[in-house]
């Protein structure tokens, strides 16, 4: 037997060897707390052993004000993961709590913050017999509630959740994201409202929509269509809608350039400056605004207001020419500048928001411009470096947001792999210079961009945003999936890649409208099938990636209807491509051919046009019907003349196609492949 010295050593060996295997394990789960999915990653995130489990009677404390928002949003998210929601009962100890456990008691934990820490501040801890999250103030609280839900939606291991804790807060103050409703699409009040939601669960905090002339103005009714124009009841009802979120509404109009519309009707022909342009020069002008502001103005309360500004394009060429010879186009741009800004803060109480990027070209008028005025500076591209857009405004004193885009204007889906660059090095550059805000824009500049499409760059905004620019992409797209859709696998974030590597990715509309049925003689017809046979295939397996996700979606899986449309129209463009040359070869081969080999090869070549043709018209139904989901009925008609134009390209060759044939079965000469339109 050994010795009892032996058998202490041993112990003391065992216990040594159990706290580092318990070191290690606590290790190894801290290092794979980069596992989680979740949007926008925490600060600091740890697991912990062991686990906390959902399928059981539990109790969620929580105080009487938060209880029916946060209850509601998790106890709907423990349903659509097949779980028992839990009982509520109000928090009987005062502060920003939330606890779900099997007994009502007091809270557990350390609830402290660090240094410094805002209201948007929460930590969130899991523990075997209950899930607290405390905050410093409301806005956290709910923060910490949108973690519990992606945690149940896209972590969860069947009915357990892994323990963990996660100290987490925004390296942005303001977090905005916009739907443009004035480019054509505007969407209903039933949209707004989800776009809020989604929003508000990626932590984002300010909400803007971009407004034109689609509103109805009550003091100029003429301005805003019938059919497609934001109420002022819509207005307050989003407001009221997106406060609980602690989501605000930022309002905005154009005020100088972007005027064409307003501009068009006689009743305000005599304040072009240019047919786009107000005449900077004329008092009319600013009574317009005026009565513009008054109607919007009073029913937001969020403090700021955006001006816009931007593209003024023409000042000094119209009636303020003799002005802007005398003192210069830059200081026309600012006395307008200076004279709006009177209006909005001097008048209205709010503190004044503009584009920057006219001010940018006439920098020695910079500080002529208030002081107390936000600045929006704003660039699309995917540029390694943006501090030639920001440093002026902060070294000159102003506050600033920087504005990044979702590349979705004019194109068949969003440039997801420009707009990743963009908007991940324009909110790092504006976090090391000071910005106060991130503004992630959406442009419908040719109206057929679909609001859903764009949530990929939305919630990669929101990222970027919360977290200064700090994820990879690559882990983004990973997690995405899950968190937007509750997906079990990663479908969304491969169809995303796959799309990017297709070589067309961000495909403009125009390229798509450009239709040409002739085939290019160069090159034979094997060269020109190549990049075309290129494109389909990775199309096509983001296509099946999309449709996956949509099977297991348990939430949002109408978004995925947007993204599979647009894949749609990226695998028509290339197939396309591939039916004309098709047809081409085959009418060729039919002109040389035998009258009955001929009829025969042509009615080939009609089946290969036929089935373009019939792509574009099931197309063109299912844009309708995804057009009327989002948006009021307001620029469908002539957005739609695009698909009508394109099937009439389709009708005209098969019409001359079916001419052809008769005439190969009466037995004439076939017209050429140039008369028939293919060549």
């Amino acid at each position: 037997m050994p010795s009892q010295n032996r058998i202490v050593d041993l112990s003391r060996r065992a216990s040594r060897l159990a706290c580092i295997v318990l070191a290690l394990v606590v290790r190894v789960q801290a290092e794979d707390a980069s596992s989680l999915r979740l949007i926008p990653f925490p600060k600091v995130a740890r697991l912990e052993p062991g686990d906390f489990s959902l399928n059981r009677r539990l109790i969620l404390e929580v105080s009487q004000e938060q209880a029916a928002l946060l209850g509601g949003q998790i106890s709907n998210e423990l349903k659509l993961a097949a779980l028992k929601p839990p009982s509520l009962r109000p928090l009987k100890k005062a502060g920003h709590l939330l606890r779900l456990s099997t007994k009502a008691r007091g809270t557990r934990g350390d609830f402290s913050f660090r240094d410094g820490a805002t209201p948007e501040d929460y930590t969130l801890h899991i523990q075997p017999d209950a899930v607290t999250i405390a905050a410093p103030g409301p806005a956290g609280l709910f923060y910490g509630a949108q973690t519990l839900r992606q945690l149940i939606r896209a972590n969860r291991q069947g009915d357990r959740l892994p323990c963990l804790t996660i100290r987490d807060w925004p390296s942005i103050r303001w977090r905005a994201f916009q739907d443009d409703l004035t480019r054509g699409p505007s969407s209903t009040l039933e949209n707004l409202k989800l776009q809020a939601a989604l929003g508000s669960g990626f932590k984002l905090n300010l909400f803007t929509y971009y407004m034109e002339y689609q509103y109805a103005f009550r003091k100029h009714p003429v301005i805003g269509p019938k059919d497609g124009s934001l109420t002022p009841d819509e207005l307050k009802t989003l407001v009221r809608y997106a406060a609980p979120l602690h989501l605000n509404i930022l309002g905005n109009q154009q005020s100088f350039g972007h005027f064409t519309a307003i501009l068009a009707h006689p009743e305000y022909a005599a304040l072009r400056e240019t047919p786009y342009l107000l005449c900077p020069t004329n008092d009319a002008t600013y009574q317009l605004l005026d009565d513009l502001y008054s109607d919007v103005i009073p029913l937001l309360p969020f403090p700021f207001f955006n001006v816009c500004c931007d593209e003024t394009d023409g000042l000094g060429t119209g009636p303020s020419k003799p002005v802007a010879e005398q003192i210069g186009v830059g200081a026309l741009y600012v006395r307008h500048i200076r004279r709006v800004h009177d209006l909005v803060t001097n008048k209205y109480g709010k503190r004044m928001m503009m584009w920057g990027d006219i001010i940018l070209r006439h920098p020695d008028h910079l500080k002529e411009i208030p002081k107390d005025t936000i600045m929006l500076t704003w660039g699309y591209d995917p540029r390694d470096n943006f501090e030639n857009q920001i440093v002026p405004f902060a070294k000159s004193g102003y506050e600033f947001f920087v504005c990044p885009g979702v590349n979705c204007w004019s194109r068949v889906l969003p440039h997801f792999s420009a707009a990743t660059t963009n908007i991940r090095n324009f909110v790092r550059d504006g976090a090391r210079h000071g910005a106060m805000g991130v503004l992630n824009t959406a442009w419908d500049d040719d109206g057929e961009s679909f609001n859903a499409s764009n949530w990929h760059g939305f919630a990669w905004g929101a990222e970027c945003s919360w977290n200064a620019s700090a994820t990879a992409p690559s882990d983004f797209n990973r997690r995405l999936g899950a968190v937007l859709f509750g997906e079990k696998a990663d479908h969304f974030g491969q169809a995303i890649e796959l799309l990017s590597a297709s070589g067309i990715d961000g495909l403009p509309n125009a390229a798509f409208w450009k239709i040409v049925l002739a085939p290019a003689a160069a090159g034979g017809v094997a060269s020109a099938r190549e990049p075309w046979e290129k494109i389909v295939p990775p199309v096509r397996a983001a296509i099946r990636h999309l449709e996956a996700c949509q099977k297991e979606a348990i939430v949002n899986a109408d978004l995925l209807d947007y993204f599979i449309f647009g894949a749609r129209r990226m695998e028509l463009y290339a197939q396309r491509e591939l039916d004309r040359l098709e047809a081409a070869v085959v009418y060729r081969d039919a002109v040389q051919a035998r009258p009955e080999e001929a009829q025969k090869l042509i009615g080939q070549a009609e089946a290969s046009l036929r089935r373009a043709r019939d792509a574009h018209k099931q197309l063109q139904e299912r844009f309708t019907e995804l057009w009327r989901r989002e948006n009021k009925p307001y620029a469908l008609d002539w957005t739609l003349q695009r698909y009508r134009n394109a099937l009439g390209q389709y009708d005209a060759i098969l019409e001359r196609l079916a001419y052809a044939r008769s005439t190969a079965r009466a037995g004439h000469f076939l017209p050429t492949p140039r008369d028939v339109g293919l060549e």
